[in-house]
């Protein structure tokens, strides 16, 4: 069999996927079916990025970075062990393999205009830069 026609054959890894990957992941994070210990995860986000001044209130999934956690709530700490857990097979049902994100967070500031953003950002392994921001009326409370 001659290489074209396998690689052809083999679909491998959709790239294109990883942006709406990621999308989908933090828009779930900051949904309203978020919700621990009788409050919900994006308020405690949103407080958390109020208080920063116009720095990013980050998470990232890809690689873990512990010293991002020391600044977030216990809810949202725990809330965070959970998606953990099931990153990958969040990663499986949109079909991106773990090998390809390089990094991979989400993040929630305030603008200079005074609006609150959420953003995905994923860096691939081929070093290419996805990213989508989660419209604030899908995840307010």
């Amino acid at each position: 069999m001659s290489r074209l026609f396998q690689a052809a054959g083999d679909a491998g890894m959709k790239y294109k996927v990883i942006r709406s990957m990621a999308h989908n992941w933090t828009h779930s994070f900051m949904s309203g079916m978020n919700y621990i210990d009788g409050r919900y995860i994006s308020q405690d986000m949103e407080l958390l990025a109020r208080s920063c001044r116009g720095q990013r209130v980050t998470i990232s999934w890809v690689p873990v970075r512990v010293e991002e956690m020391f600044r977030l709530t216990p809810r949202v700490r725990e809330c965070i062990a959970y998606y953990r857990k099931a990153l990958p097979k969040h990663l499986e049902m949109h079909g991106v393999e773990s090998a390809a994100l390089a990094e991979f967070r989400s993040e929630i500031y305030v603008a200079e205009n005074f609006r609150m953003y959420v953003r995905a950002y994923v860096k691939d392994d081929r070093g290419r830069e996805h990213e989508a921001f989660v419209r604030q009326g899908s995840w307010t409370t």
